[in-house]
């Protein structure tokens, strides 16, 4: 029931100005870089060949789900950067970005290079060594195709995980679009005949990293989720659940008292959300200043249960003049 069309319809963006060219992406905006690095460390895959592999070799490839409603995200960053394709997968539910070319890949890898901070900088790392091998091995190649791809690609740095302040960049927004949730709950008190109004944000990823050498060698990603529960000064939780007979193991980064509510509502005001999310924060950012506002759960409630039905995986009507004038796109 998901009114795609009609809405994105109404969107409109010129992206000329700001569009990219594979020459001067040492000039791209700064938070680019920072939002698609936590944008693909959440729901993005680097697929890379290793040197021991006996499978048919490919070149690096990037690909980034998103949700079927997010389809004019998607589009609006393969315009802006000018890399690969946008899929619809009408069937399945998502969309995929899919960045194949090795100019378009070494291009992302580009923007997002020093800006990872998570374990699956591990995969980045060997698409550089895969991309510095090519240069070193085809440098002497008379094909005009090679000569071609060559005259847009250098050797790039290995740089390591960004252990800058989390809010000194758009990362965080990037990993939330990606894996971040707002909710607004609404329940009766256990001990009173009253209804509670309940806001929380929260980030859930799995424990380790999936390339690990051996499971008494895993690569954990508590590490970020520590730095990420300091930020907002919370918890980190550990959960594990079974679904058809598979173990699963997440941690879990929650906002649910005031304080880190405010800790993130300076940070998105800053750095804003460009997903369908975006339009979940305004409408949590809405009932909790009528909290901040209204002593009684009463004076706000009725406005609290219509913006439930409009609200995360209930939302049929969405909006795009965000990314008319997005953040992203400015050089």
């Amino acid at each position: 029931n998901i009114k795609i069309k009609n809405n994105e319809n109404k969107f409109k963006y010129n992206l000329k100005k700001y569009t990219m060219s594979h020459k001067n992406v040492e000039k791209v905006n700064f938070n680019l870089g920072p939002y698609l690095a936590g944008l693909i460390e959440g729901d993005g895959t680097f697929a890379i060949h290793d040197k021991q592999s006996t499978a048919k070799k490919y070149r690096p490839m990037i690909i980034i789900v998103f949700k079927k409603a997010d389809l004019p995200v998607a589009k609006y960053l393969q315009k802006l950067t000018q890399c690969g394709t946008v899929y619809l997968k009408q069937n399945r539910g998502y969309v995929l970005w899919q960045i194949q070319d090795i100019v378009g890949v070494y291009t992302i890898i580009s923007i997002i290079n020093g800006y990872m901070r998570t374990p699956k900088i591990e995969a980045l790392h060997r698409a550089i060594h895969w991309y510095n091998n090519y240069i070193i091995n085809n440098k002497e190649s008379k094909l005009p195709s090679t000569k071609s791809i060559l005259s847009k690609i250098n050797p790039l740095e290995i740089k390591p995980l960004d252990n800058s302040n989390i809010d000194s960049n758009a990362w965080l927004t990037g990993f939330t679009d990606a894996d971040g949730n707002f909710s607004i709950n609404i329940h009766l008190r256990s001990n009173k005949n009253l209804t509670r109004v309940q806001l929380f944000y929260r980030l859930e990823i799995r424990q380790s990293y999936h390339r690990s050498e051996s499971e008494e060698n895993k690569v954990s990603y508590y590490k970020i989720m520590s730095i990420l529960s300091e930020y907002l000064a919370v918890n980190v939780f550990s959960r594990n659940r079974i679904i058809k007979d598979r173990h699963f193991y997440s941690y879990i980064v929650m906002a649910h008292n005031k304080n880190s509510k405010l800790k993130l509502i300076e940070y998105f005001n800053k750095y804003p959300l460009i997903s369908s999310k975006y339009l979940d924060y305004l409408d949590w950012l809405h009932i909790f200043n009528l909290q901040q506002t209204h002593s009684l759960t009463t004076l706000y409630l009725e406005e609290a249960i219509k913006i439930r039905k409009n609200f995360n995986s209930t939302r049929t009507t969405y909006t795009w003049d965000h990314l008319n004038n997005c953040y992203l796109s400015k050089p």
